[in-house]
Formats: structure tokens, sequence, C-alpha cells
């Protein structure tokens, strides 16, 4: 009996912290039962498709990241290896070089009502119109290229009580093998596109919260005295955004490996971002000694370390982020200033590639 009280209590105290860590630092990705459907097929606009008596049917079923092939491929539109032979040339039409739709319904838990919701996306090949629950969230002048990161404020049209519906217009880019084209994901010139050109969803697409203040980006960078790589001088850069109207004062602290910890003051305007460093010179406790490095392949282990970032607004924990990196310093020079800019890569002055 008193074990069985014990094991209960011990869930109870469990799932008291799981509550509290979530409330400070809240994320989850927006992966699987997405909806996918041609643009050749459908008439509504996204303002219908965004909402939530929008009936999807007949839409192909898929998890993000993905292409617009992939997704046929996983509905068996094409039911063969697209990688065999000449396979890839059977996959071709007009509905390619017209936009394609993205659908997916999604709530919040109760934990997260009255926080500031923040929509992340990773990655769209290659330009988007993104809607929210019947409003135009972003267009194709701000959403455009695989390799960046789009976020966005969707604190005034997220429903806390209900269903939500994120609908993306993707368009594929065009021409990028070409000059003047889109700087989309390219090939070598002998590698054949795919009749989407790798339009989709590429990377994640994730739902954080925050209370008023979030901060986002860390980056360690890392010098050695080299040669010698007794003690690793640690620079902390981040970004802080205040999502309010209204000026706030914040801590943000911070914390490496659990045995090196630095904090400072901040003070933000109005929806303002501002970045912030933790140099060296500054923080002597960033300067580690005997620190674990993340070597290259074949010269030694490739060692993590962990930092754990956190803005304080009021007393309270607005928002956090906890990342894995690695310590090195990694240079490199032009080889005889030659126009093909051809690069010499050096870690820890140790040539890698030539």
């Amino acid at each position: 009996m008193k074990k069985t009280i014990f094991i209960a209590l011990l869930f109870i105290v469990e799932n008291i912290y799981a509550q509290n860590n979530a409330e400070q630092n809240f994320s989850f990705a927006l992966k699987d039962d997405w909806k996918m459907q041609s643009s050749l097929n459908i008439s509504a606009k996204g303002e219908d498709i965004s909402q939530q008596n929008f009936s999807p049917t007949g839409w192909y079923t898929l998890s993000v990241p993905t292409t617009i092939i992939a997704g046929l491929l996983v509905n068996k539109v094409y039911d063969f290896d697209p990688f065999f032979a000449k396979n890839l040339e059977k996959i071709s039409g007009p509905q390619f070089d017209k936009p394609w739709w993205f659908r997916k319904e999604f709530t919040l838990p109760a934990s997260e009502k009255d926080r500031n919701i923040i929509i992340q996306i990773h990655g769209i090949n290659y330009k988007a119109n993104i809607w929210l629950n019947g409003v135009l969230i972003a267009d194709t002048t701000t959403v455009r290229g695989p390799f960046r990161i789009f976020e966005f404020d969707i604190t005034k049209q997220i429903k806390y009580n209900a269903a939500n519906v994120l609908a993306i217009e993707v368009m594929r880019p065009v021409n990028p093998q070409k000059k003047d084209g889109d700087l989309a994901i390219d090939y070598a010139d002998w590698i054949h596109y795919p009749a989407d050109y790798n339009g989709g969803i590429v990377n994640d697409v994730t739902i954080n919260t925050c209370d008023k203040v979030a901060i986002r980006h860390p980056l360690v960078t890392t010098k050695f005295d080299l040669p010698s790589l007794a003690v690793a001088h640690l620079q902390v850069d981040a970004d802080v955004i205040n999502y309010s109207k209204e000026e706030t004062d914040v801590i943000v602290k911070g914390k490496i490996n659990d045995d090196v910890n630095f904090e400072q003051k901040l003070h933000l305007m109005p929806l303002e971002t501002k970045a912030i460093s933790f140099m060296p010179e500054a923080y002597a406790q960033l300067n580690v000694r005997t620190p674990r490095i993340w070597w290259p392949w074949q010269y030694g282990k490739p060692e993590l370390n962990r930092i754990e970032l956190e803005v304080i607004r009021n007393n309270k924990v607005s928002n956090a982020i906890k990342e894995n990196f690695g310590i090195r310093q990694i240079t490199s020079k032009l080889i005889n200033n030659c126009p093909r800019h051809e690069h010499e890569y050096y870690s820890f002055r140790r040539k890698i590639r030539g």
C-alpha cells in the first residue's frame, strides 16, 4: 500500500514538474497528418481553406518535411521507384508548374492559454502564402528561400480553446539552374531536376510559446590561443525578442554544461528584437580550461557541449532554449588568390580539406 502511494505521489510530482517546464519552454513540431493538394484541383481561396468548416476531401495525407513529389510517392500516385532507370521522367505534368496547398489542423494544450504563440517555418522551397484561421499571415514577398527560417507572431489569430487551421500555398522555384533564376536547392549540371524542382515544405514547422519575451538563435563561437588548445574562449550570442507593445526589462541567464553560469540585464523597447552578446573578455568563466573539443573525424572524439539560455521578466521565466554545440575553431584561406576562389580549410590549424 505504501509503495502504491509513493508511486502515485512520484507520478504527480513528475507531472507538475513537466507542466512547469512546458510553461517555460513549450514547443512542438507540426509533423504528421498534413493534407496536400494541387491548386489545379481546388477553386477555394486561402481564407476558405484555412477555416475549420473546409473539408479537404480527396486530399493526400502526409508528413512534413516533404517535397510535392515525395508526398505523391507516399500516397502511391506514382507506384514505382523514381530512382530506377528513367522512371523520374514519368513524373511530369502541368500540375507541377502551379501552386500546391498544404493544410494542417492543430490544437494548443490548456497550459498555453494567453501566452504568445509563435510559428517558425524552417524551410519553404521556394515561396509561399501562409494563412491561419482565415487570415493571411505572410505572403510571397516575405516567405521565399529554402535556407531561411521564418518566424511570425500568430497570437492575434490563434484559437486557444478550439482547433486551428494552417494553410500554406507553396510555389516551386523557377529556373534555379539558370542566370537570374530562383536561388533554390541546386544540383550539379549533370543531375536531372524532378518535375517539382524539390518544391514543398522541406524542413520543420514548429509552434513555440513565450510570456511576452523570447530568446532565439543561440550561437557559441570558439577561439583558441593556437597552437595551444588548453583554453577555449567562448563568445555567446542570441536574439531577444519583445512581442509586447510595452517597454520591458529582462535578465538573460545562460549556463554551459551545468558549471559555467553567466547573466546580463537588458532593456527592450516595444516589439524590439535586440542582439545580446556575452564576451569572454567580460565574462571570465567563458574562458574554459581543458575544454571538451569537437574533433574532426579521425583526429579524436567529437565531443558535444550543452548551452541553456533563459529570459526572465518580472521574476518569471518567459522563455528558455537549450542546444548542443561543439567547441572548435575553423578558418580558411584563399590559395594563391586563385580566380576560382579555391580554399584550404583548417580545424585547429590542421588542414582537413583542400
